[in-house]
């Protein structure tokens, strides 16, 4: 209702919706375990973008490894991220497909157990880091952390970098392209238009929670948020500033 309040008189920007008691309850309940429990297992993660960063880390990552433009890190770099870690173990979570091989190996050269949860997707590595506990194993976290991932859908909305055929359709470079768990399912000059497309195809099936994730070009979303509102009132919504590049969207529905 806010937000229809708001589009009716004007743009919104750089929105951030969140509930700020049940965050507190989490971070108290997160530095409580750490505190009386000793720790088991640290998460080094890939990422990209200072706001993602941020997300991260509030979630308890113990070692941050900068993902740069690419978002492709050497084995060199995940096994220093392991290397800063303090616990006996550790999991490790890739957030793109073309990470996995190089974590994978790192796991292999630490001199600690390592288990890489095989995130796809940044927006997929926050919903699983939802699932770690300090206090157990590697071997546990990845077992929580991989079943949460069977039960996210993600989506992005980038910029096409070649001309792109999209079920018949010539996506020109430079124009909004939408993904959805990695396939391209919408195209078109107008952000709105891509984005409203991927969030339908995420939301196609019962949804509880759906998380947006801005990039460093951040979009404007006013209409897409009034448009989530009117036709998705039921939805748990999150925004967040992430800050990584291509991407101008992330978006995961759980």
């Amino acid at each position: 209702a806010a937000l229809r309040a708001g589009t009716a008189l004007g743009v919104l920007e750089r929105v951030e919706i969140a509930n700020m008691h049940v965050q507190t309850a989490q971070r108290e309940e997160r530095l409580s375990q750490t505190s009386d429990v000793e720790r088991t297992t640290d998460v080094v993660v890939v990422v990209s973008g200072e706001g993602n960063r941020r997300l991260f880390e509030s979630l308890g990552a113990a070692a941050l490894v900068e993902g740069g433009e690419t978002m492709n890190p050497s084995t060199d770099e995940i096994l220093d991220g392991i290397d800063r870690t303090r616990a006996p173990e550790a999991v490790v979570l890739a957030n793109n497909p073309n990470v996995i091989m190089a974590a994978e190996q790192a796991a292999r050269l630490a001199k600690k157990p390592v288990r890489v949860i095989p995130s796809r997707s940044l927006t997929a590595g926050l919903a699983a880091m939802v699932g770690f506990e300090g206090a157990r194993t590697a071997e546990e976290n990845a077992a929580e952390m991989e079943s949460l991932l069977a039960d996210v859908s993600t989506g992005a909305v980038t910029v096409a970098s070649r001309t792109v055929d999209v079920d018949g359709m010539q996506v020109a470079r430079g124009a909004y392209l939408g993904l959805v768990d990695g396939d391209a399912i919408a195209g078109g000059t107008t952000f709105d238009a891509v984005a409203s497309s991927v969030v339908d195809q995420l939301l196609a099936e019962p949804r509880d929670v759906l998380t947006l994730i801005t990039g460093a070009d951040e979009p404007e979303l006013g209409s897409l948020l009034a448009r989530l509102a009117e036709h998705y009132p039921e939805i748990e919504l999150e925004v967040h500033p992430g800050g990584q590049p291509h991407y101008p969207l992330l978006l995961s529905a759980e």
